[in-house]
């Protein structure tokens, strides 16, 4: 997703990234409410999925249609 891409609390995204440990991103369940950003930058985001929060960087969400 574009860096400067406004998102509004609670937006639903899905999940684009590579996997890595310890993130059990469901296949055909990667869907997650956006909380907000980090810092001033517009980078990095919080979400929320499964009841978990997660920092991820905006390049590895797209948003949910």
């Amino acid at each position: 997703m574009a860096k400067h891409t406004t998102l509004k609390r609670g937006q639903l995204l899905k999940y684009i990234g590579k996997r890595w440990k310890n993130l059990n991103i469901i296949s055909g369940n990667s869907f997650m409410k956006f909380l907000g950003y980090d810092g001033n930058g517009f980078a990095d985001v919080w979400v929320e999925y499964q009841g978990r929060l997660l920092f991820l960087s905006i390049k590895e969400v797209e948003l949910a249609v």
